[in-house]
């Protein structure tokens, strides 16, 4: 069964800073070796309807575009014990729609799907259903269960920014199941296709209001040493990497041995995923990697607008104002040029994994 959608904190031996997360698909990463990545997760208090897409590509080779969408009502989720609490559910469609020209910026096309366990085609309008694709979870006051489905048919019509969804399901116990929703889907590209980002304007982020710094040593090179730095405004976990505030995740490579401080100075973004070396004096762009966990390097997250951009170029510059006491002034932008910028001056927590 797959799980609904959680983030993890800076955990693999590989010392990349990843979150990772949960979804209904078939190829499901989490029950297989952790391949889905860090994305905007659902705001911490979830109130009425929310919904968060992931987009996968063509997974089955036949011209189709996979992702799955989770709805999610009445539940509030506790990153520390990584659950849900609350009377509510969670449900998960997992669609075949219409190949995305472009990944990063993948909708729902418009239409009628059908899915059925007897007959499973991955073709364009359809849902998975076969393996556990799709489910729903409902929470109650004694406890949780999950159920599966052998036949759904879901009508999608998008209007601006709202999916109008029309879902009729039936269980594997016999059990009909309707839903329908009016509701903004965001969708996130984890196809590893395309700039990894899902901007589509500028962002300024100067109401950060707290900061972790996390010394890994000697990682990817001897040349250099990694630090990841996370920032981010009031309403945000830096333990567990998840909230509702923005955030900003910088992959920095400094002077090796510089366990007790970043080195002041101006880092510029290159390239983590083709460079030859990473020299010190360098921000590691941000890569979605499965292998790894899912995301390392650099990022941008807006869970409550549903934005997840890979930084690809810029540069940030470190100042050490005593102790642990810094300022980060970062100057930053997607592959398609939208800037991330502002800064960021007060203590850090400190952190390390060697």
């Amino acid at each position: 069964m797959k799980k609904a959608i959680k983030n993890l904190f800076l955990a693999t031996l590989c010392c990349t800073a990843c979150a990772g997360f949960t979804g209904c698909s078939d190829d499901d990463p989490i029950n297989n070796d952790d391949n889905k990545g860090p994305v905007v997760t659902p705001p911490v208090e979830l109130s009425d309807v929310t919904a968060e897409a992931y987009y996968k590509g063509d997974v089955y080779g036949n011209e189709t575009g996979n992702l799955w969408v989770n709805f999610t009502e009445g539940l509030t989720y506790d990153a520390e014990t990584d659950d849900y609490t609350g009377e509510g559910y969670i449900l998960c469609l997992d669609f075949n729609t219409v190949l995305a020209s472009n990944p990063d910026y993948a909708t729902i096309a418009d239409g009628e799907y059908t899915g059925s366990q007897d007959n499973e085609t991955h073709a364009a309008y359809t849902l998975n259903l076969c393996d556990e694709e799709s489910y729903l979870t409902e929470y109650t006051a004694s406890g949780a269960n999950t159920v599966f489905f052998t036949n759904a048919t879901v009508n999608i019509k998008k209007t601006d920014n709202l999916y109008q969804i029309d879902a009729s399901l039936t269980t594997e116990s016999g059990d009909k199941k309707e839903y329908s929703y009016n509701v903004r889907i965001p969708v996130i590209n984890i196809s590893g296709e395309g700039m990894q980002s899902n901007m589509t304007s500028d962002a300024t982020l100067n109401g950060l209001t707290q900061g972790i710094a996390i010394y890994y040593g000697e990682t990817f090179t001897e040349t250099s040493d990694l630090y990841t730095v996370i920032l981010a405004g009031d309403d945000y976990n830096l333990e567990t990497n998840y909230g509702n505030s923005p955030a900003i995740m910088l992959a920095l490579n400094v002077t090796p041995g510089s366990s007790e401080s970043i080195p002041d100075g101006t880092y510029t973004v290159i390239d983590a995923a083709t460079a030859d070396d990473y020299e010190t004096g360098t921000v590691l762009s941000g890569v979605y990697e499965p292998t790894l966990g899912g995301l390392f390097g650099s990022w941008y997250f807006s869970t409550l607008e549903g934005l997840q951009a890979s930084m690809m170029s810029g540069t940030v510059t470190v100042t050490n104002n005593g102790g642990k006491k810094y300022t980060f002034v970062y100057d930053l932008a997607d592959g398609y040029g939208h800037k991330v910028t502002g800064t960021y001056s007060g203590s850090m927590s400190w952190a390390s994994v060697e």
